[in-house]
């Protein structure tokens, strides 16, 4: 056992695999607000999430037990819900979880790649789906930094709202 003395705080990252390099931008922005304002406090935010988000049934399971684990949710969307609707299950669950106060699910984040040319009745009525959901922060993006800096004042929000001894 490695005793390491910082409090840990797990966030699931869920991005299809065309936004890979927005869901790399959140994992180098909870590195960012680690090294600089958590760490110093004993605060660690600790990302996970799939790195690949292929055939997932075998594992279905698991994943939700990472979600229920989480104390925060980011979810990355660009124009649907993926493949088999399978981000629409796991955004679910993170709201579920956020509701509930048996688990330690505090929030849930939407970063959603703007689009403004799309005319695509269907992706349009996803988007508005998205945001009828109450108390969810849904943050607009254009660009993978962008995101990531969007996340910076999220992630800062998070660590600074965890009380230290």
């Amino acid at each position: 056992m490695v005793i390491h003395g910082f409090d840990m705080y797990r966030v699931f990252i869920s991005a299809p695999g065309d936004l890979q390099r927005e869901n790399d931008a959140c994992r180098s922005a909870i590195s960012e607000i680690n090294e600089k304002e958590a760490m110093p406090r004993k605060i660690l935010l600790v990302s996970v999430g799939l790195r690949e988000h292929g055939d997932i049934s075998g594992i279905r399971s698991a994943v939700a037990d990472n979600i229920r684990q989480c104390t925060w949710f980011i979810q990355v969307f660009h124009d649907d819900w993926g493949p088999g609707n399978l981000f629409r299950k796991m955004f679910h669950l993170a709201l579920e979880c956020r509701d509930d106060p048996a688990f330690p699910m505090r929030e849930v984040v939407v970063l959603l790649k703007d689009d403004p040319k799309e005319s695509d009745p269907q992706i349009l009525a996803f988007r508005d789906e998205l945001k009828a959901v109450q108390g969810l922060r849904i943050v607009t993006f254009a660009k993978p930094d962008e995101a990531g800096q969007h996340l910076l004042t999220v992630c800062s929000e998070w660590a600074a709202s965890i009380p230290t001894p």
